[in-house]
């Protein structure tokens, strides 16, 4: 299986049960609909179009396959953590409307996006710089 199908396959498991424990207590409690679940999956969409920039690192071809399947899963399964964590702020912001539930869920689909992607962008840039340090050059 190669590593694409490695993360997207983990993002999936992670995301839907914990989406799915989110969106069960927050159906009656925050009145979550369904057409806000879509949303959870925007980080994963957004991450594998990005994915070839980040991954661009020319030690990591040089290294053990290893590194590069276990950072794929990494990805897969921390994304998934934070796709599903786009329905919680609304526990928190009152919405009464079905436009207001939608807005706050899409704002927060876009702000732990871009902050996911901004963490990943760091990571890997950390990656770029430790890698030749790890063989010596």
């Amino acid at each position: 299986m190669n590593s694409v199908m490695i993360s997207v396959t983990l993002y999936l498991v992670s995301v839907n049960i914990l989406a799915g424990v989110i969106y069960m207590f927050g159906q009656k409690k925050a009145g979550l609909l369904w057409i806000e679940y879509p949303f959870v999956y925007a980080p994963l969409i957004i991450f594998q179009f990005l994915m070839p920039q980040f991954m661009s690192i020319p030690g990591l071809a040089e290294t053990e396959n290893s590194l590069k399947y276990f950072l794929f899963m990494l990805q897969g399964f921390s994304c998934g953590a934070i796709g599903a964590m786009i329905l919680l702020p609304r526990f928190f912001v009152p919405a009464i409307t079905t436009i207001e539930k939608l807005k706050v869920t899409a704002v927060s689909c876009l702000a732990m996006s871009t902050m996911y992607l901004i963490t990943r962008w760091l990571f890997f840039e950390a990656l770029r710089f430790l890698i030749p340090q790890m063989h010596g050059v």
